[in-house]
C-alpha cells in the first residue's frame, strides 16, 4: 500500500474505509507549502498525535484552502477529536473540491453512516462504487451493506453484500455478514457455506466461532458444535461469547 494511503479511524465503526491522498489542486508556492503541512499533519495523525496534526493541517488549509487532501485529513482529525460538526464541514469541503475521488466519497460515507445520516451515506457509497476510477468498488458496496444493517434493513444489506462478493468473492467481512444474515433468515445450510468460505480467507474470531456454534446447533451437528465450543474457550477465554457459552452450560 502506498505510503500516502491510510486506514481511517472509521474502521472502528466496522466500515472498510481506506483513504487515498486526494488529488492536489492549487498552484505555486502556496500549494507547495500546503502540501508540506498536509504531509506533516497526516504523519502526526497516523502516530496518534492529534493536536500536532490539527496544528499542521490548519496551517495547510490556511496556505491553500482549496487543497482537498488538507481538508480531508483535517476532517479526520476533527472526527478523532470528537468535534463532529467541524469534521463534517471539512469532509463536505473536501468532497466538493475533489468530486471525482471515489475513496474520499467512501470515507465521507463511512463518516455519515457512523453519525446517523445513513441515506446520504448510501448515496456516497454508491457514487464511489460506480466511479470507474475506483480500483476496489467492492469496499464501497460492503460499506453500504454494513450501513444498511444498522437501519436495520436486512434485504438491502444482503443486496449490497452480494454485489460486493460478485466483484470480490474473498471479502472476509462480507462473508461473515452473509453467514449471519443467512442464519437470521433460518437458511442454515447457506449460513454454514458462507462461514466455511470465510474460513478460507480469514482466521476465526470469537464472533465467528459463536456464529458457527449457533449454525451447527440449528443443523443438529453436535460434533461441530463441540469443536467450535472448544476453540472458543481455548482461543478466546475472556470474550463475551465464551461467557455466553459458559452461562448456557451451567
Amino acid at each position: 500500500m502506498n505510503a500516502r494511503w491510510w486506514l481511517s479511524g472509521l474502521l472502528a465503526l466496522a466500515l472498510a474505509a481506506c483513504t487515498q491522498q486526494p488529488l492536489r489542486s492549487g498552484s505555486g508556492q502556496g500549494d507547495s507549502l500546503a502540501q508540506i503541512y498536509t504531509n506533516l499533519g497526516l504523519t502526526y495523525l497516523q502516530q496518534g498525535k492529534r493536536e500536532l496534526a490539527l496544528e499542521k493541517l490548519q496551517r495547510a488549509v490556511e496556505a491553500d484552502p482549496d487543497l482537498p487532501a488538507a481538508n480531508h485529513y483535517l476532517a479526520e482529525t476533527y472526527q478523532q477529536l470528537g468535534q463532529i460538526e467541524k469534521a463534517e464541514q471539512y469532509f463536505r469541503r473536501a468532497v466538493k473540491l475533489d468530486q471525482e475521488n471515489p475513496m474520499l466519497r467512501n470515507n465521507f460515507g463511512a463518516f455519515l453512516c457512523g453519525h446517523g445520516n445513513r441515506d446520504e451515506a448510501e448515496q456516497q457509497f454508491l457514487l464511489a462504487a460506480k466511479n470507474p476510477r475506483y480500483e476496489t468498488p467492492e469496499l464501497a458496496y460492503e460499506n453500504a451493506g454494513t450501513c444498511a444493517q444498522r437501519i436495520p434493513d436486512a434485504e438491502k444489506a444482503e443486496q449490497y453484500f452480494r454485489t460486493a462478493l460478485g466483484i470480490n468473492s474473498k471479502l472476509p467481512r462480507t462473508l461473515h455478514q452473509m453467514a449471519a444474515l443467512s442464519y437470521d433468515k433460518q437458511r442454515y445450510l447457506p449460513a454454514r457455506a458462507y462461514l466455511q468460505r470465510y474460513l478460507e480467507v480469514a482466521r476465526h474470531t470469537s464472533q465467528s466461532l459463536w456464529l458457527g456454534i449457533k449454525i451447527e446447533r440449528a443443523l443438529g451437528d453436535d460434533s461441530a458444535v463441540a469443536s467450535y465450543a472448544a476453540q472458543l474457550k481455548s482461543n478466546f477465554p475472556d470474550s463475551e461469547e465464551t461467557r455466553l457459552l459458559e452461562a448456557e452450560q451451567k
